[in-house]
């Protein structure tokens, strides 16, 4: 019997194509584009390979075995000498196959905080809480710990927080670079592990991990979401504690520039008190303007600790919205120096529960004193007006279950300090 070759060819082409097709089903989502490189050149320079999976070891004696925290030290070289640094991973207990996962910088004199990586655990993410001042927590150790309770020494080599006093040294001796490149291989390590998925990998820091947080996610896109707390940039021109640090130190104010931030595309909620006197709330509030995927949330009177930081409800909140689609409040404008009306976007399951104006009559400083105005809200809107002797304010609104969404700080320019 002939056998038609042709046609032969032709039906295991097919017959190939159904089954490549029946096996290979269409992604749900639209995967975005991460680099694995610094995708801004015009500022730090930061090496192609701190994007490549880093050399790490677990070390069991340092595991919270009773929360299922594991112990372990990722390398980061200093000064040429083989060096790593001690992190805290938690593990939530989950059947899923991919988790959502965040990393976590502490702020000055801080280190890995096992608690602060137990409360994202119980929220369902893999949870990566690295030091970055030579630091390893001592087991009685916790976020309201004192230095000497806190942490011991590390014994490999790294740089010390100066607060910008080694800013002259060559950069790549500094602190800061030290503290943002390792936190840049740090994302790499989490990007590596294959429980994790890379496209929900977040980061959220603290005072000093603030600004840190705010510098890498300008030049490393593979962040899902960023959450700055308390600090962020563009501080040099204020009276801040951060800011005197940098007038005394003038190489520092590299660090301080937002241009990284306003060209990448990194849902960012940046988190600020009204009374900090380490960061200004019009510094922060620029750094949202000037951030294109941005939102920011200023609490009334909160205090600057670590503990305070971990313990409020709008980083989780925020991370939610953007790896598991969950609820956050969306301004549709922001208000403007006349009075007018905003109006917001509010999800499902989700009520308005309180709207207020602050504002303050006093020049713009660290020491300002702020009153509030509570407002109406009408079909998700609210209309404000301001008081003649205003020099700055803003708008707070919070939902049914206490998260608090701001606009932008509103400044008069010709009372500004």
């Amino acid at each position: 019997m002939l056998i038609n070759k042709k046609l032969v060819i032709v039906c295991i082409l097919l017959l190939g194509f159904v089954i490549v097709s029946c096996e290979k089903k269409p992604e749900k989502e639209v995967k975005r584009t991460m680099h694995n490189h610094s995708v801004y050149s015009d500022g730090v320079e930061y090496k192609d390979s701190y994007w490549e999976e880093p050399d790490y070891y677990y070390d069991n004696d340092k595991d919270r075995k009773d929360v299922n925290i594991k112990g372990l030290w990722i390398r980061s070289d200093y000064q040429g000498e083989e060096s790593y640094f001690f992190s805290y991973l938690g593990i939530p207990n989950s059947e899923a196959e991919s988790l959502p996962a965040v990393l976590l910088i502490h702020g000055g004199g801080g280190t890995a905080y096992w608690e602060w990586v137990k409360m994202w655990m119980d929220r369902g993410y893999v949870a990566l809480a690295i030091d970055l001042e030579g630091h390893v927590p001592l087991t009685q150790g916790n976020m309201s710990s004192m230095p000497l309770d806190l942490y011991e020494n590390s014994p490999y080599s790294a740089p010390h927080n100066q607060n910008y006093e080694d800013a002259a040294l060559p950069i790549e001796d500094t602190w800061m670079h030290y503290a943002t490149r390792s936190a840049i291989i740090a994302n790499s390590f989490l990007h590596n592990l294959d429980y994790v998925d890379k496209y929900k990998i977040g980061v959220s820091g603290v005072s000093w991990g603030g600004i840190i947080t705010s510098i890498i996610t300008g030049y490393d896109d593979r962040f899902a979401f960023s959450i700055p707390i308390y600090c962020s940039l563009n501080q040099l021109d204020s009276d801040s504690t951060i800011a005197g640090y940098m007038k005394n130190n003038p190489e520092a104010e590299i660090w301080d520039n937002d241009t990284a931030l306003s060209k990448i595309n990194t849902p960012t909620l940046f988190v600020a008190s009204n009374i900090d006197i380490h960061a200004r709330l019009d510094s922060i509030s620029k750094t949202y303007e000037n951030t294109k995927n941005s939102y920011l949330s200023v609490i009334e009177g909160l205090l600057h600790s670590q503990a305070h930081a971990a313990a409020l409800l709008e980083p989780y909140t925020f991370a939610d919205s953007i790896v598991k689609n969950n609820a956050f409040i969306t301004l549709k404008n922001q208000p403007d120096i006349e009075g007018s009306t905003v109006g917001f976007n509010v999800p499902k399951k989700v009520k308005i529960d309180k709207a207020y104006l602050f504002y303050t009559t006093d020049q713009i400083s660290i020491n300002m004193n702020w009153s509030k105005q509570r407002l109406v809200i009408d079909n998700n809107k609210i209309d404000y007006e301001v008081s003649s002797n205003w020099t700055a304010f803003y708008l707070t609104i919070i939902d049914n279950y206490g998260n608090r969404v701001s606009s932008k700080l509103i400044v008069r320019k010709e009372k500004e300090k």
